[in-house]
């Protein structure tokens, strides 16, 4: 065979060389909407564990607490608008806590389909979490996942207002839906690419101060089993509030994690995050340091995926 002439040859190269840049200028700019998806009459049921895990040294003595819970919460899809936005019930049907004492060899453990008698203060933290129960709390979810017009139920109200401290440590019903539209993924409304991020700006009222969370969230394409996954990032900060008979300083403090986006159901499969700070309390001349460390992790519970009505 002849050979190809020198300008041929360089017109070849050019021509595959243009067309490699082409093709992975297409793998480049190749965006993805992610969206949720809501079909009428479907309940998704989740489970979600947390762990709290705080060191403290005080006086010399380490001490080491960890607190987990174990929630099962479900989401029942009402109507779907023609925009594809959705009116839900979200409910939490379990709560299910341990938690470990200093001079006790048994965890204390709690479970809201139980009568369980435990003692002060762990009492106090399970009497509040058990108010949430079986409430059915309404509201619009974009296909974002954006949370707007959320209804708390009378019984929810009233128990909000009535008890000291309120429920979880949220005193009034502005404090509990600002904690449900913050409790979620959400997507940005455009299509995004591979390794694009957006932020999210969240805060949150403690007794002792305003905690602010800066979330960036990243898309980093899609997992060999075809879920998409994006990776998540926070810096927190704490703004201290004046008057309260204890000081807290937050002294460092990060967060990571990761979600698995399922697009063929439309749904979160799976979350896992982690976040670290050190803290320093100071009250009566006295100063504390503590790390503390929360792990919080969901799954999508297979058998309960897209039934009709209730569980």
């Amino acid at each position: 065979m002849a050979c190809m002439p020198a300008f041929q040859t360089r017109m070849f190269r050019a021509a595959s060389l243009l067309l490699a840049l082409v093709c992975c200028s297409s793998i480049a700019d190749a965006q993805t909407q992610l969206q949720y998806r809501y079909e009428s009459g479907d309940t998704l049921s989740y489970e979600l564990k947390q762990t709290l895990t705080t060191t403290a040294n005080i006086s010399g003595q380490p001490m080491e607490n960890i607190m987990s819970q174990q929630l099962e919460l479900s989401t029942h899809v009402q109507n779907v608008s023609a925009d594809g936005s959705a009116e839900v019930t979200k409910r939490i049907n379990r709560i299910r806590m341990r938690a470990t004492q200093p001079g006790r060899d048994e965890p204390l453990t709690y479970d809201s389909q139980t009568e369980t008698d435990v003692p002060a203060p762990f009492r106090m933290i399970a009497d509040s979490m058990s108010r949430l129960v079986n409430q059915d709390i309404q509201m619009t979810l974009s296909p974002e996942g954006e949370a707007s017009d959320v209804q708390l139920p009378d019984s929810m109200n009233n128990l909000i207002n009535g008890a000291a401290g309120g429920i979880a440590g949220v005193n009034s019903p502005e404090g509990v839906k600002k904690m449900i539209s913050q409790g979620s993924l959400i997507f940005p409304q455009r299509a995004v690419a591979v390794n694009e991020s957006w932020t999210r700006e969240l805060s949150t009222d403690l007794p002792f101060g305003t905690m602010k969370s800066n979330v960036i969230l990243t898309y980093a394409g899609q997992t060999p089993e075809g879920l998409h996954r994006i990776d998540a990032k926070s810096k927190i900060s704490l703004i201290p509030k004046e008057g309260t008979p204890f000081q807290v300083t937050l002294k460092s403090a990060d967060g990571q994690g990761v979600y698995l986006f399922d697009e063929s159901r439309g749904c979160v499969y799976a979350s896992a995050l982690k976040q670290q700070m050190d803290l320093e309390m100071s009250a009566l001349g006295q100063t504390i340091k503590q790390n503390v460390v929360t792990d919080i992790t969901m799954r999508l519970v297979e058998q309960n995926t897209r039934t009709a009505g209730r569980p």
